[in-house]
């Protein structure tokens, strides 16, 4: 009875009051006050609840700097790039394995799944662990409205892990931004390639396709 009457006092009209309160509250962890601490999470807790089912392939995220953040939806170009890119990519598939979003572990509060992941191929196959950095030999994002975290949050990612190479496929564009030579949080060599130049991964310099065919 007596919280009521202060609930009253207080509050009047409570609904106008929660509605007020709600509008305040934080939408995205950047609009938290800095005096309240956030815990993020490690790679390991993240990929534990990954394997504990806590996170499934319904729930599409990744854990970027220790936050479990949505990824982007994927239109129809997108599938589109995904699907044919495994075509292309086809003739190389005696000396390495294929990868479609596939989780991988980059550092201690980063976990990715890239779009596609040319792996080096192991006897054993990736069954008992996750792919590591060292086993990618060419990392590519199919980049539409995820351009902007593509090449802002994760390249940096990417080149400190040591990814050797890094094609962001620009769908609007029709255009391949190509990164190499890692060091540190940036890519030495870039190049942007689009319609007929030729594309041949470092780790297969004797296999090439144009841009146009990764878009067709």
């Amino acid at each position: 009875m007596l919280l009521s009457v202060v609930d009253s006092v207080l509050c009047p009209q409570p609904l106008a009051c929660y509605n007020s309160a709600m509008s305040t509250m934080p939408l995205s962890i950047a609009d938290i006050p800095p005096f309240l601490p956030v815990s993020r999470f490690t790679t390991e807790k993240y990929l534990h609840m990954v394997d504990a089912g806590v996170l499934g392939p319904s729930d599409k995220v990744e854990l970027i700097g220790g936050v479990v953040v949505d990824m982007s939806p994927a239109g129809i170009p997108h599938n589109q790039f995904l699907i044919y890119i495994v075509d292309l990519f086809a003739p190389l598939l005696t000396d390495f394995q294929v990868a479609i979003q596939a989780t991988l572990p980059l550092d201690d509060g980063n976990v990715f799944d890239p779009d596609f992941m040319l792996l080096r191929r192991k006897a054993e196959g990736y069954k008992q662990q996750y792919p590591q950095p060292e086993d990618v030999q060419l990392l590519i994002e199919a980049s539409g409205s995820s351009l902007k975290r593509d090449r802002e949050v994760k390249l940096p990612v990417y080149a400190a892990a040591g990814i050797e190479e890094y094609w962001i496929a620009d769908l609007d564009q029709q255009a391949v931004i190509v990164h190499r030579e890692p060091k540190g949080i940036i890519y030495h060599a870039i190049e942007s390639r689009s319609n007929d130049d030729i594309l041949s991964p470092l780790a297969a310099p004797d296999f090439s396709l144009t841009v146009r065919q990764l878009f067709e």
